[in-house]
């Protein structure tokens, strides 16, 4: 799964702002080695990537027989907190290294500046969509190159089976009215009306959904989330507060589509209820799914197609959705995954050969998408004749140019930002006579204090 688990991060060096023009001696892919060379890489414990990454590699290998590529797979709170410990000191082993979607520039006086060599920035601009692009560029420096459209806005994996027995159609939303009256219908309930399955799931313990619904849901209106510095957060607006009472509906009135109580307290996430139940939640049945819909990226449909339990044919697919408010969309979006090469890197020229080799080769990275169900960074594989290829593509490509870097936030504050953002959601959500619950104005002001101070904190 592509489900980014929440990591303690201390003592990050650098920052966006922040830049540095020594590329350690390399000035692009040329004069490589003919000599036998090994070049070290690990990524994070997705095992789409690791398969699709492998793939790559050995096409590269096989054109370069002097060269062995070593990857490593660790998991994310591996991963990141190597990124803290090592790589913010300059002891980083690795020669090149997947970074994390919106940590890139937190680490930007550690890594390389992508050498003229590869591409430079004014390329990578009418090369790349913007807004991966965005949180790859620190102070105009181009930092690494990006693999992904990181879409975590706009659409839900959809049980069509249960999406048809309930409709007898396929799903066509024209207006966000019309999928939440969807999303209510589909709830299921017993006898005596205890909800069995969500009909919409948005999950507690993962932030994506909960930040970009709120963030897109405050540009839809026309406000902003950065305060006037740019750095730091107001929630205090109209709109932000209009924003979030609208996702706290999804829990309360007369037709809430979403129960926290259907969501087990471990071994889940959005797409497993999607795929499966659990003893002792909803139905009681681990066949029959505690969710019908699940808000979250394109990645998010193979992702629960292969935790279907054994025996069951259910049939998933994924659905755009209208904006949450008007006709026109705008949206944020986290970066995406994106190749870098640290400055303690011992083969950078061979790292950028083969990170070239990947991220700017529009077959290579079609072939790397369709492994990891992953968008495309790459303008090229994105455009409306390439989509016409791909179904899952062709739904989305429309959003492509108009979403927009979520903007910097440091690495040091991103979980308790995050972390505010969905737990107020939720304590929200129960309402304030409940233990644990709060009212909007509350939820709203703690999460502006609290992420706030995390990101004074991390300057």
């Amino acid at each position: 799964m592509k489900r980014l688990h929440w990591v303690v991060i201390a003592g990050v060096a650098g920052g966006c702002g922040s830049s540095n023009n020594n590329n350690g001696g390399t000035g692009g892919t040329g004069g490589m080695t003919t000599e036998p060379v090994t070049v070290t890489f690990v990524r994070h414990d997705n095992p789409q990537y690791k398969t699709a990454d492998q793939a790559a590699f050995k096409a590269y290998t096989d054109t370069h027989s002097n060269v062995t590529i070593n990857d490593t797979t660790i998991d994310y709170r591996s991963l990141v907190s190597s990124l803290v410990a090592d790589l913010s000191r300059d002891q980083f082993t690795y020669d090149f290294v997947l970074i994390p979607p919106s940590l890139l520039c937190t680490f930007a006086d550690h890594l390389q500046d992508v050498p003229p060599g590869v591409v430079s920035l004014a390329e990578a601009q009418n090369t790349f969509f913007a807004a991966p692009l965005a949180g790859s560029t620190c102070n105009s420096k181009l930092k690494g190159l990006p693999v992904e459209y990181n879409l975590e806005y706009g659409g839900v994996v959809v049980n069509v089976d249960k999406y048809m027995a309930k409709f007898g159609k396929t799903t066509n939303w024209s207006k966000w009215d019309d999928f939440m009256a969807d999303a209510q219908a589909l709830v299921e309930r017993d006898g005596s009306g205890k909800p069995l399955a969500n009909g919409l799931d948005i999950d507690p313990d993962w932030p994506q959904p909960a930040k970009h619904i709120f963030f897109s849901s405050i540009l839809q209106r026309g406000g902003k989330y950065f305060g006037a510095d740019g750095k730091t957060f107001d929630f205090t607006t109209k709109e932000a507060k209009e924003a979030f009472t609208a996702m706290v509906g999804l829990f309360q009135g007369d037709k809430p589509v979403m129960f926290p109580s259907l969501v087990p307290d471990k071994n889940t996430f959005v797409t497993t209820r999607l795929a499966a139940g659990a003893t002792g939640f909803g139905w009681n049945d681990p066949t029959k799914p505690l969710s019908i819909m699940g808000y979250c990226g394109t990645w998010g449909l193979p992702s629960t197609t292969s935790q279907v339990p054994m025996g069951v044919n259910t049939k998933y697919d994924f659905y755009p959705l209208p904006p949450m408010v008007g006709t026109e969309h705008r949206f944020v979006q986290n970066s995406g995954w994106a190749f870098a090469v640290p400055k303690t890197s011992k083969h950078p020229e061979v790292a950028w050969d083969i990170i070239k080799s990947m991220a700017l080769s529009p077959e290579a990275m079609r072939k790397w998408s369709a492994v990891t169900g992953s968008l495309p960074a790459l303008k090229v594989n994105g455009t409306a004749a390439a989509a016409a290829a791909d179904p899952v593509l062709a739904k989305v490509q429309p959003l492509l140019e108009k979403g927009q870097w979520v903007g910097y936030i440091p690495a040091t504050a991103i979980e308790t930002v995050e972390g505010a953002i969905v737990s107020n959601l939720f304590a929200a959500g129960k309402g304030p006579t409940v233990t644990g619950g709060k009212t909007i104005d509350q939820a709203l002001t703690d999460m502006q204090t609290t992420a706030n101070a995390a990101i004074k904190q991390a300057q």
